[in-house]
């Protein structure tokens, strides 16, 4: 992906959503290297492709069930590395939020340990896929006391970059 293209959907991301692996039903397996899903598929009355329900959600404008608001965009770096199984993309997102700190914490609590990928949505409602290994997702709160500045961190490894949602 062109670093435009990546600045220009970051800037235009308006909800962030971390989902648990096991929450996630998807076609096409972690180690395939891709750039764009079907998120949801319906075959035969069966779904074969799903993303659940998040276990932390963060928004610019918050709704009911979200847990925080981000303050400004996330930023998003990527960086490719060659390891005996092929090419590997470290992802490190940073989400600033401004509210809902006591349920972002309780969420990032339960996720902390856990296996999860994450959407990141844009204003028209374009949806990405940030699709982590097994055992690579990794998630901190950055919280400072001054000004009650506090900061989803995200680090996770894949085999794609930013997979575009069909």
């Amino acid at each position: 992906m062109i670093d435009n293209c990546k600045e220009q959907i970051l800037s235009d991301v308006v909800r962030v959503d971390l989902v648990l692996a096991s929450q996630c039903d998807l076609i096409v397996p972690y180690q395939v290297r891709i750039s764009e899903m079907i998120s949801t598929k319906v075959v035969s009355g069966q779904t074969v492709s799903r993303i659940g329900t998040p276990g932390l959600s963060i928004a610019f404008s918050v709704q009911d069930g979200d847990e925080g608001e981000m303050e400004s965009a996330p930023t998003l770096k990527q960086s490719e590395k060659q390891q005996a199984s092929g090419v590997v993309v470290s992802h490190d997102l940073q989400v600033p939020i401004v509210a809902g700190f006591k349920e972002t914490r309780a969420a990032v609590d339960s996720l902390q340990t856990r296996h999860f990928h994450v959407v990141l949505t844009t204003a028209d409602g374009t949806r990405y896929l940030l699709y982590s290994l097994p055992g690579t997702s990794l998630l901190l709160l950055d919280e400072q006391d001054v000004n009650q500045r506090t900061t989803v961190k995200v680090t996770l490894q894949s085999k794609s970059h930013v997979i575009k949602l069909i």
